[in-house]
């Protein structure tokens, strides 16, 4: 008895947990490293997205396919996957100080014409305490660094620290 093996192309299939499936396409390249060569880099190419969340884990199964002319890599490897998230909509990274979680809404509070406007904004993700933030905001809008609800919306400001982002 005896196994065929096509060690030149190979599948690496990953579970993407669902806060991250957004993020993935057909065709998208990811980076991966495997146990045996930490220092070295190697590319898949999304091939097929399940379209549907396993329940149990929450997750979508993605399959990729990975080159390996060289053979350097062997089936049953166990690999660590870079995904990229690349922002697919317009949005801002700002400082998670700025954004005020209020009871009515989430938002920040721009400054224009030395008034706080209150600025509904969505939440994305978050790294190293600045976040992601979708809304109704345009590059050059200057943004209160410490938001808090006891600046009114309308309110005039003076002597704010602020954050353009």
């Amino acid at each position: 008895m005896f196994t065929v093996q096509q060690q030149d192309h190979l599948r690496l299939v990953v579970s993407v947990p669902e806060a991250y499936t957004g993020y993935l396409r057909n065709l998208d390249e990811v980076q991966f490293t495997v146990r045996s060569m930490p220092n070295e880099k190697f590319k898949a190419k999304i091939a097929r997205l399940a379209g549907a969340l396993d329940l149990k884990l929450r997750s979508e199964r993605v399959e990729m396919d990975v080159k390996n002319a060289d053979k350097k890599l062997l089936p049953g490897m166990i690999a660590e996957v870079d995904i990229p998230m690349p922002a697919r909509d317009s949005s801002f990274v700002i400082l998670k100080s700025a954004i005020v979680n209020s009871q009515e809404k989430i938002f920040v509070i721009r400054i224009k014409n030395n008034k706080a406007e209150w600025v509904p904004v969505t939440r994305g993700r978050e790294l190293d305490g600045r976040m992601e933030i979708f809304g109704s905001l345009q590059a050059g809008d200057q943004i209160v660094k410490q938001g808090n609800e006891e600046i009114r919306d309308g309110s005039e400001i003076k002597n704010v620290r602020m954050v353009a982002e």
